[in-house]
């Protein structure tokens, strides 16, 4: 990449950390390109250029806060302890805190929305592309932990990691669905769940 790339890059980046917290603190509703260009110190043609409209900037918004997981999730994994079935519960705290640090509720209903939207393909297309990648991260670890025999050799550690990552999806959908809900809830709800799910899998050791 030359540097005229990089300067692309960065400056993109740049603006989707902007929109991040003016659709966070003001909503995503009153939060207006021109709110985002000023802040971005770019005109708002170059928003319109790289992200289409307002619903092509918050799914890059998504995109991004996917990514910063994605490579937080891979760090944890690194320095996880061989045997250690704590790294999943911290993964999963990851999964749902990380993605409220930059986006309320309401921008999450509207993000969630605009994600299955056909008119906005190539955006849509890359953030479930970095939804599979975490999720392959989570069953990696699933397998990783049954070649060190945590899990029992009959037990399928592809479908255990599938079923605890659609959990969290569908949780922290409900989630975002259901404004009283809190954070610590929903992480209260997850952890039972995910012990459910893991002790099935557990040999005796």
């Amino acid at each position: 990449m030359n540097l005229r790339q990089t300067n692309k890059a960065n400056r993109k980046k740049h603006i989707v950390k902007n929109a991040a917290r003016l659709f966070s603190s003001v909503g995503y509703d009153l939060t207006a390109i021109e709110m985002v260009a000023e802040r971005s110190d770019v005109s708002p043609a170059t928003i319109y250029n790289n992200f289409d409209d307002k619903i092509g900037l918050l799914l890059a918004v998504l995109i991004d806060e996917s990514e910063d997981i994605q490579q937080i999730s891979k760090r944890l994994i690194a320095n996880r302890r061989a045997n250690d079935i704590s790294v999943i519960y911290r993964l999963i705290e990851l999964y749902v805190d990380h993605p409220m640090e930059f986006m309320n509720k309401s921008c999450w209903r509207q993000a969630l929305a605009a994600s299955t939207a056909s008119s906005h393909k190539k955006f849509s297309q890359e953030y479930h592309n970095v939804d599979r990648k975490l999720k392959a991260q989570l069953i990696g670890v699933m397998h990783a932990l049954k070649d060190e025999q945590v899990f029992i050799a009959e037990w399928d550690s592809q479908s255990l990691g599938e079923i605890i990552w659609n959990n969290v999806n569908q949780m922290f959908t409900d989630f975002i669905s259901d404004e009283p809900m809190s954070i610590q809830e929903l992480k209260d709800a997850l952890k039972r769940q995910t012990a459910s799910i893991i002790s099935l899998g557990l040999g005796e050791n």
